[in-house]
């Protein structure tokens, strides 16, 4: 059943010119955790996990300013453990109701869901559910007989599972290592990872760049629970955990070696890669952490009451998901502040948009300065997926073909000399 409540929340968003993350929950305060998840600067979904609570979730395009509420659950026993969307249209989410663990599935943006758990594969405590896209995704939990670990993989929304070369881990003295996934990461297509805890109280994680069809360990066994991985590129990126204390390990090179690594934070759940540079981490303690030079050193940014696990930047506005009711907004303004060339009587634009396979983008520029210039395009993730050269002629036109790119917001960037002339927002629908 579809809802239309519209809830417009006056906020103070102008707080965020101060320089401070801020609430911009639709919920009414309490102890319980927020799930969900943005695909863009401005679009998102969330749920409230918990029972004994009316369960809905809401979806904003306006980045939190308003919020609707797309579905609900009828039964105050059921209530959402997960939710993510891959696009605007499709994503996944897990229920509980009593003991029972259901996994559902929608198409068209949160309004209906699909109860997808007899495609589920056989496994004893499912732990994740993870999806790149509609189509692509992973579910892990381990072999009721060898109680080894097991990731699956799917490529056709969730149907069909099959196995994937998952690692096999062994102590000294030949017991098996029971070890399970807190998160998974993809980068595209091809290069992910996986934040995992083993026993007692210590960690791993697992890489590939074979689309998950095998996983290689990357950080060993040891050290503590690690709850999060990101990385900006194949080789750059960082993971965070905690046993008795929070742990930051940062890599240039995949964790074959660790570049830096910190254990003077508490509670650690989260982490992001804003960009090169600027890497945000918190986690239960409620402390909010930021290190502006690629993870050497960590600075206190923000203190809160709340707890923390999930973290999400898109270019210079960011969120953060806990427990106590907290959604929060951070708008960066240094990030908001870089300058764009500036260049007079250019155009940009593409057609058809929104567009299923391909698009036109055309742009004029009335100076020399097209032979220098190229179109970057960007996923919501702000990871660049295409750069396509410019030849010698002030007025353009460049087909981009999206075939092997999933469904979602796409962005273009007119890029001459260097630097961002303009971007403009175009929606691939499959």
């Amino acid at each position: 059943m579809k809802h239309f409540f519209l809830i417009v929340f006056f906020i103070g968003i102008m707080n965020l010119s101060a320089q401070e993350w801020t609430n911009i929950s639709p919920f009414p305060a309490s102890g319980l955790k927020i799930n969900g998840n943005f695909i863009s600067e401005e679009e998102g979904w969330v749920s409230q996990g918990g029972s004994l609570v009316t369960d809905q979730v809401y979806h904003t395009e306006d980045g939190g300013e308003s919020w609707e509420i797309v579905y609900s659950l009828e039964d105050s026993q059921e209530f959402f453990i997960s939710l993510q969307m891959t696009d605007n249209q499709n994503g996944w989410a897990t229920k509980r109701y009593n003991n029972d663990t259901s996994y559902l599935k929608t198409t068209d943006g949160g309004y209906s869901w699909e109860d997808m758990t007899e495609y589920m594969p056989y496994l004893n405590d499912i732990s994740q559910c993870y999806f790149i896209n509609h189509d692509i995704g992973f579910s892990e939990g381990y072999d009721s007989l060898t109680l080894a670990n097991q990731i699956y993989k799917t490529i056709d929304g969730g149907y069909n599972w099959h196995l994937t070369e998952t690692p096999t881990l062994y102590d000294p003295y030949s017991n098996l290592i029971n070890y399970s996934v807190n998160k998974f990461f993809f980068l595209d297509e091809n290069n992910g990872w996986a934040a995992c805890s083993a026993f007692m109280g210590a960690g791993l994680s697992l890489s590939t760049s074979d689309g998950g069809e095998s996983w290689e360990v990357g950080i060993c066994v040891g050290g503590p629970d690690l709850f999060d991985i990101h990385f900006i590129n194949p080789d750059y990126g960082g993971a965070v955990g905690y046993s008795w204390g929070g742990y930051v390990y940062i890599t240039e090179n995949n964790f074959q070696t660790i570049l830096y690594s910190h254990a003077d934070m508490h509670g650690l759940e989260t982490i992001c890669f804003q960009n090169d540079s600027t890497i945000w981490i918190t986690g239960t303690s409620g402390t909010i952490y930021r290190s502006t030079d690629g993870g050497a050193t960590f600075e206190t940014f923000q203190v809160t009451d709340a707890s923390f696990h999930k973290i999400q930047f898109f270019g210079n506005t960011g969120y953060i998901f806990g427990m106590q009711n907290a959604l929060l907004k951070f708008v960066d303004p240094a990030s908001a502040e870089e300058p764009e060339l500036s260049i007079a009587g250019y155009q940009l634009a593409n057609f058809p948009n929104p567009f299923s396979s391909e698009t036109t983008i055309s742009f004029s520029l009335t100076t020399n300065l097209h032979e220098k210039a190229r179109i970057e395009i960007f996923n919501i993730k702000g990871q660049l997926v295409e750069n396509l050269q410019i030849t010698n002629s002030p007025n353009q036109q460049i087909i981009w073909n999206a075939d092997n790119h999933a469904s979602g917001v796409y962005f273009y960037k007119l890029v001459v000399d260097g630097k961002a002339v303009d971007t403009k927002k175009m929606i691939l629908i499959k």
